[in-house]
């Protein structure tokens, strides 16, 4: 990922800042879906040295935000907490703290009580168009 311009290549597919669901519906992850639900992309996807499970949020069909889960790891459901703690990893790793602010949005490493789900959140600020 280019922290400096907020684009992130998935499996050749080039996201960015102000990416639409026209855009998605002409990538290789189209399969029909309506872009008003979540769109959580059938395969895993590997983004420099790991494997995530990638979803795509879109609001006023323009990206909002890219949730992915780092799936390297084995984890019980009663422990998903630990998770988050290796999502921190990677974002440490990288250089990025637990939540990073750019230009273009944000990055944040989460954990949701209620889902007991922990993802990596790349935030993309509102474009005008």
């Amino acid at each position: 990922m280019n922290l400096k311009s907020g684009i992130i290549e998935i499996n050749g597919e080039i996201v960015s800042p102000g990416y639409t669901f026209e855009d998605f519906q002409k990538s290789a992850f189209f399969d029909g879906q309506d872009g008003i639900r979540v769109i959580r992309i059938k395969d895993t996807v590997k983004i420099e040295d790991n494997n995530y499970v990638v979803s795509f949020f879109f609001r006023n069909k323009i990206l909002y935000m890219l949730s992915i889960i780092c799936i390297d790891i084995d984890i019980p459901f009663s422990e998903e907490i630990k998770r988050k703690q290796f999502h921190d990893e990677i974002l440490e790793k990288n250089g990025l703290s637990t939540e990073s602010f750019f230009d273009w949005g944000n990055i944040k490493s989460v954990y949701d009580p209620k889902g007991n789900v922990s993802s990596i959140n790349i935030i993309y600020n509102a474009v005008m168009q």
